[in-house]
């Protein structure tokens, strides 16, 4: 059986062992608490089948946290000794939250007969939230089982509490008292060995733009960061920095704002590191890209900051592992399509020359799947001769066309699919040096790592 957490914004819970911190993912017990508390009374045998199995396996991808959640507030104590209310004193708390990255799924490796798990959907359907009360969330529960990315290992580095046989005897009691529950016992969790691929890429070097600059501008911002790292590091700059050599080299990159208020502007820039790399000279460059305050852009100042909590902003956005990818940056193609040569499978071929796999599948498009600005230049022999172009291309806006160092390319956005799950940053293309390209994850409820 598996049951799904979709939080509807922050999520916010104190970690029991370190109360400035979130606790990521919510332990298993937090969320049969929150069962018990919406149980109805006809409804609580499904829970006492629940704590007597094994514990379940998690799955979940990260969240960032948020500073302005971890300030200090005083608060009257929940459970006085003394039983006068107006005698309580104040104790001091903290309310760290963090922004999840997609919902959480707790897995159980056991069916439930059919009486029981109707009991827990209709449960599970009047939870309202996980966590403090102003971390609201919508739950699911749907039979069947699926690869999770923490299990329980002996030796997992992750120890979370789960719910035992007794637990929600325990609970009851407690709450009759007016006490506050015991601890949950906890069980050590660790990752499961994961299939994905890896790409060619080990780590990204992130700084953030305190000036908005125009996403189809971005090979030219790419350019510049280039330019402002190179110019720190001097006559001596290492093979690794500026790639006159056939070995990989650093690329740069545009990270354009992910939410939903973006406005079609680049939040950061980054500096991709390849794997296998000296260990010296990736501290050469990672030093001078850290000392930039700036970059000089058609003339401007743009001042360069250190990253915030912003998702677009995480390394972890860009670097999960999965099977379907979509393009955030357009890809620019390796060469022109020619009759027996279609745009797909250049593309294709260009994730193999990148060091990825071959995908399964390819679909091009004008525009992003991600409501990136239209890839204005996309031509229509693209899709090959004698076909026609899907709708989408034929209505594409005419404005906001992607601005490329050396005109003359066909470029377009793209979602891949890979048989395998493949770790990113995903960097497609011929430009995929100077931040065109530039793929993002995408995930189901099913698929979440």
């Amino acid at each position: 059986m598996k049951l799904f957490v979709e939080f509807l914004g922050l999520y916010g819970a104190a970690d029991v062992a370190a109360r400035t911190t979130v606790e990521w993912p919510p332990h298993p017990d937090r969320l049969y608490q929150a069962l018990v508390d919406a149980a109805l009374p006809q409804d609580r045998p499904a829970l006492a089948w629940l704590e007597e199995q094994t514990p379940p396996d998690v799955d979940c991808g990260t969240a960032v946290p948020l500073e302005w959640g971890r300030g200090k507030a005083f608060v009257p104590t929940n459970y006085p000794t003394d039983g006068l209310p107006e005698l309580r004193k104040n104790q001091e708390r903290q309310f760290p939250m963090a922004v999840p990255d997609g919902p959480v799924c707790y897995v159980w490796q056991a069916e439930p007969p059919a009486p029981v798990f109707d009991s827990i959907c209709r449960t599970v359907a009047r939870v309202t939230h996980l966590g403090r009360a102003d971390s609201l969330a919508m739950l699911a529960a749907v039979p069947g089982v699926a690869p999770c990315r923490w299990t329980v290992q002996p030796t997992g580095r992750l120890a979370m509490r789960v719910p035992v046989s007794g637990r929600l005897r325990q609970l009851d009691t407690a709450f009759a008292a007016g006490q506050r529950s015991s601890t949950a016992p906890q069980v050590r969790y660790g990752t499961a060995v994961q299939r994905d691929q890896r790409g060619p890429w080990s780590s990204l070097v992130v700084m953030r733009l305190a000036k908005p600059v125009g996403v189809e501008h971005v090979a030219l911002a790419c350019d510049a960061l280039r330019r402002a790292v190179l110019s720190r590091l001097g006559d001596s700059a290492p093979l690794l920095a500026h790639g006159h050599a056939p070995a990989m080299h650093m690329a740069w990159l545009g990270l354009p704002n992910l939410s939903q208020y973006g406005d079609g502007t680049l939040l950061g820039l980054a500096m991709a590191v390849p794997e296998g790399c000296d260990t010296l000279e990736r501290a050469r460059c990672v030093a001078a890209m850290l000392s930039l305050d700036h970059i000089m852009l058609a003339g401007m100042r743009i001042p360069l900051t250190r990253p915030t909590a912003a998702i677009s902003l995480h390394q972890k956005t860009w670097t999960q592992p999965a099977t379907h990818w979509a393009t955030a940056t357009p890809v620019v193609l390796d060469r022109f399509p020619k009759r027996n040569l279609s745009a797909e499978a250049i593309v294709a071929e260009g994730c193999v020359r990148a060091g990825y796999p071959r995908p399964v599948r390819v679909e091009l498009s004008a525009t992003s799947a991600l409501a990136m600005p239209a890839a204005s230049a996309f031509r229509r022999n693209l899709w090959g001769a004698g076909d026609d172009p899907p709708l989408s291309a034929l209505a594409m806006p005419a404005a906001s066309a992607f601005r490329l160092r050396k005109p003359g390319s066909l470029y377009a956005h793209a979602r891949l699919e890979f048989a395998e799950p493949v770790r990113g940053p995903m960097l497609v293309g011929k430009e995929r040096y100077f931040g065109l390209g530039l793929c993002l994850p995408q995930f189901d409820c099913a698929d979440l790592k």
